[in-house]
């Protein structure tokens, strides 16, 4: 029965990957970044304001530094 199931797996996964790629176009929805209705401000409404706290951005992106550089320094080790 294993036997079988590796063969069916290996000739329909392909099918179903190309079937989905193709119809992937098809059945999604455009995403789109504003509503029809929305209009971006100007940009002199932003200028000058602060665009909130940059301070755990900065602290985000050292933790995922730290954790890259962890992961590949204890994999070296081996």
């Amino acid at each position: 029965m294993t036997a079988t199931f590796r063969r069916w797996t290996r000739r329909i996964a392909p099918v179903l990957l190309a079937l989905g790629l193709t119809l992937s176009p098809i059945i999604s929805h455009p995403a789109r970044a504003q509503g029809p209705n929305e209009t971006a401000p100007a940009e002199d409404e932003t200028v000058g304001k602060g665009t909130g706290r940059v301070w755990d951005g900065y602290f985000g992106t050292a933790v995922l530094v730290f954790l890259a550089l962890f992961i590949v320094g204890k994999s070296a080790r081996r």
